[in-house]
């Protein structure tokens, strides 16, 4: 798939929810819905990566306290 993502991907790739990926994203959950089956924003998928792979991603510094919370 190269640099695309679906939300529902994202989700899956962090084991959350929708709610929880617009939380963990710090994005509201109309902006998540409004995504649909469209491939997220480049931003958003870089940010994801970074999460999977352990690291802060950018522009999110209160994010590691929210996975936490989430997958505990």
């Amino acid at each position: 798939k190269g640099n695309n993502m679906t939300r529902d991907e994202a989700a899956q790739l962090l084991n959350c929810s929708l709610s929880e990926l617009a939380e963990i994203l710090g994005v509201s959950t109309a902006s998540v819905a409004q995504w649909g089956d469209k491939p997220i924003p480049p931003l958003r998928i870089y940010q994801v990566r970074d999460l999977v792979a352990g690291r802060q991603p950018l522009g999110l510094s209160k994010l590691k306290s929210n996975l936490n919370e989430i997958q505990n």
